[in-house]
């Protein structure tokens, strides 16, 4: 049992008195200091997410984390996936042609980066009345073959570009190439500046250098960067522009020159390398 008079706020630090919102397993709040991180909007009546030892409010997380669906441009919540560099919700997967939901199974197939069902997938192929031959080798095909990127392949022709190791299972695209993840990141991959991880998924760039987008925080306060904000960096150091009289009045003993302002670029970091990753549909002919 927590000896509440004895716990200090995870807000502002000072002994809980009055009313108290416990978090999580140990995190306790005096109502009034339960703030969102970025914008400091109380949260005690709304909902929250959590991120490591951070609490957002519903607009502010997905700004930063989140990920849009690019049927209904909703962000995602609760189910969906990402499959072709592309995000879901799971209602809104369907086929591009009838839009017929996908049961529990059943193959998906890919034209134009868009799901289609096998049944309109062979309408389509029955309508062009030519044998199918393989992107890879340009030969009939007969017996096993691969679905990728939207064409038809031998097995042993749908190949890394790079170290031409048969693919199966998640690939990437470049210029029309296929790799695998390995040659694909080093290759093109872009790392992170802080962490020096490579970077998959939602990037951040700002002074011509790219970031996670949990990385980078302002230098003042410590809060992330939403999309579309301006930012001021100088040295490898970034603050909002509402940071920046705080900056001036300066840590002791350190000075900063004349800043320069950069805009912040958030984006996909896979779309930015190239496309996403991508799944096989393997069939008999």
């Amino acid at each position: 049992m927590v000896d509440l008079a004895k716990t200090p706020c995870s807000g502002c630090t000072k002994t809980l008195v009055g009313e108290v919102i416990r978090v999580g397993e140990s995190d306790h709040f005096h109502v009034d200091c339960f703030k969102c991180f970025q914008c400091d909007n109380l949260l005690a009546t709304t909902g929250f997410f959590a991120r490591g030892s951070k609490y957002y409010c519903s607009k502010d997380y997905h700004e930063l984390f989140g990920t849009k669906c690019v049927v209904c441009t909703k962000y995602i919540e609760g189910e969906g996936f990402t499959v072709q560099g592309r995000s879901y919700h799971t209602e809104c997967f369907k086929c591009s042609k009838c839009e017929g939901s996908f049961s529990s199974g059943c193959r998906v197939l890919f034209e134009d980066s868009k799901p289609i069902c096998e049944d309109c997938r062979n309408k389509s192929t029955a309508a062009l009345n030519k044998p199918s031959t393989c992107k890879g080798c340009s030969k009939p095909i007969s017996g096993r073959s691969v679905i990728a990127m939207d064409r038809d392949w031998h097995v042993e022709c749908f190949a890394c570009n790079y170290c031409r190791v048969p693919l199966s299972g998640e690939y990437m695209i470049k210029d029309g190439d296929p790799y695998c993840e390995a040659d694909y990141l080093n290759l093109f991959g872009q790392k992170c500046q802080i962490c020096e991880e490579f970077i998959v998924g939602r990037v951040l760039q700002a002074g011509g250098v790219s970031y996670h987008n949990a990385c980078l925080a302002c230098h003042v306060c410590g809060k992330g960067f939403a999309e579309g904000h301006d930012i001021f960096t100088q040295d490898g150091v970034f603050w909002h522009t509402e940071c920046e009289q705080y900056l001036e009045e300066g840590e002791e003993g350190e000075e900063y020159l004349e800043e320069e302002e950069e805009e912040l670029i958030v984006g996909g970091g896979v779309d930015k390398l190239g496309e996403n990753m991508a799944d096989l549909a393997v069939n008999d002919q």
